[in-house]
């Protein structure tokens, strides 16, 4: 597909995508058709949280107890805390040495006894103890963790099309960790760190209808699981994930994307002040003071900042990316911006919302509402890529 498909408005051109897309969907067909058997639904081992105070547990049918070696018993209620670097205490009563495997039927009412935060889950519970508090991990077929995630990450009130597209990437980002991480506790956790995971609560059934229609379908590039990074809105191009994580990967590549200026956050601005600005150098560990100026010293070729240069007491460099992060996400909403230096502090004018790289979520909802299919989303943002079915 060309950067600018929006721009095809002459017969040819119409007859060409229409070819083209009859080829990708008979291709497609092919491809994912012997394979369907295989798929497997793969269990994701998902960090919840980290506690020092505890965990509630509770569900309306029986939960099933165990620990490394035995089945301790059934309840429908538990309160397991901390009780060493090794052991646990299940309802102040009962102390085990090891590990806990929650097993429940159903929905399971799940609440972080530090933030009184409670939200329902699928799955099964594993419970680990560490020096100073519990790692819950949430067991949960990739199917059903989906359902958890696809309202976290955008609306699945948004057209079908973008909805799909977004079931695809949010799967091949969660196998692509299953993958990576097989031989450690969890392969990736339930924040913005991965991708958002809210269990349950949030599941609907457009986002259950976006599952089922792409069952097992994931991204692929050269034999292997792509990384499917995304974000909220590239502002007008995206990124090079080489530039921001020192990561090159040929499938995701610099690219103009004229869709998604619809975004209500597309343009952004933020004022920091000179005392702020002291916080957030501190902050990302660089000591200078009496800033006088900050000067963009370099840029990515999609235009982001790569280096800022702040002028005070001693000159100092700092990264975009760690700038970003220390002045926090939403406030910098991304790297494409300029400063203009104001009395008493300093103005930030920008455009887009994340790092850029891959996916734009607000620019695939534009093209979908303008005609394209899932697949043609994801052909455009991830450069050569297949669309398999997954064989884990």
């Amino acid at each position: 597909m060309t950067d600018y498909p929006h721009r095809r408005q002459d017969r040819f051109g119409v007859i060409a995508r229409l070819t083209f897309t009859c080829l990708v969907v008979i291709m497609g067909m092919t491809a994912l058709r012997p394979l369907e058997a295989a798929y497997q639904n793969p269990v994701l081992k998902v960090l919840l949280f980290s506690s020092s105070a505890g965990v509630a547990i509770s569900s309306s049918q029986d939960l099933t107890v165990s620990d490394d070696h035995n089945r301790l018993g059934t309840a429908k209620n538990l309160l397991v805390t901390p009780a060493s670097q090794s052991r646990l205490l299940i309802n102040q009563k009962l102390t085990v040495t090891g590990n806990l495997l929650i097993t429940a039927r159903g929905e399971t009412t799940i609440q972080d006894m530090n933030t009184r935060q409670r939200r329902k889950y699928l799955g099964t519970f594993e419970i680990r103890p560490y020096v100073g508090g519990l790692h819950l991990i949430n067991h949960i077929p990739t199917e059903s963790y989906l359902e958890g995630v696809l309202n976290a990450e955008i609306s699945t009130k948004w057209h079908m099309e973008v909805v799909k597209a977004q079931a695809v990437i949010s799967r091949t980002f969660a196998l692509f960790k299953r993958e990576k991480y097989s031989q450690l506790p969890w392969h990736l956790t339930a924040g913005h760190y991965d991708q958002v995971y809210k269990g349950s609560d949030i599941a609907d059934e457009r986002g259950k209808e976006a599952i089922r229609a792409t069952q097992g379908i994931v991204v692929g590039y050269g034999g292997h699981l792509a990384q499917t990074f995304y974000h909220s809105n590239c502002g007008g191009i995206t990124e090079d994930p080489v530039r921001i994580w020192q990561n090159p990967l040929p499938y995701l590549k610099v690219k103009p994307v004229p869709y998604g200026e619809r975004d209500p956050r597309y343009h952004w601005e933020a004022r920091i002040t000179d005392w702020e600005m002291e916080k957030i150098l501190n902050k990302a560990r660089i000591r200078t003071s009496g800033i006088e100026d900050i000067i963009i010293s370099k840029r990515t070729s999609s235009s982001r900042v790569l280096e800022l240069t702040f002028i005070g007491d001693r000159n100092s460099t700092l990264s975009g990316y760690d700038f970003r992060k220390a002045g926090g996400y939403k406030r910098i909403q991304s790297l494409l911006f300029d400063i203009t230096r104001i009395p008493g502090g300093f103005h930030f004018k920008g455009r887009g919302n994340g790092h850029g790289v891959g996916l734009s979520q607000w620019s695939a909802k534009e093209m979908a509402e303008k005609g394209y299919k899932y697949h043609e989303i994801l052909y455009y943002f991830y450069h050569n890529i297949e669309l398999i079915r997954h064989q884990g």
